[in-house]
């Protein structure tokens, strides 16, 4: 849901469209993340318009159900718990 709601942010022309950051704020997830889907879009932009194409424009309801969906997860540990990566984990 949130690679569609980027994919959308980033495809707008609106002159008004908030800035990377103000949006993955609203959207809850690292702006370091949205700059990777960016890119990803950026290279390989055809999965995201076959998406587009079968699922229309992302709505804030479909947002809602899957933050539930998310913290539905997070409660049965169906999802790792962020961990920040230390330098020595980089090394290896």
């Amino acid at each position: 849901m949130v690679r569609r709601l980027v994919f959308w942010w980033f495809t707008c022309r609106d002159p008004k469209r908030p800035s990377g950051r103000e949006w993955a704020r609203q959207l809850q997830v690292s702006h370091s993340w949205l700059q990777r889907l960016v890119h990803e879009f950026e290279k390989d932009p055809s999965k995201m318009w076959e998406m587009q194409r079968a699922y229309g424009d992302p709505t804030l309801s479909q947002l809602n159900v899957a933050r539930e969906c998310t913290q539905e997860l997070k409660k049965l540990g169906g999802l790792h718990p962020r961990r920040r990566r230390r330098r020595a984990d980089l090394d290896d």
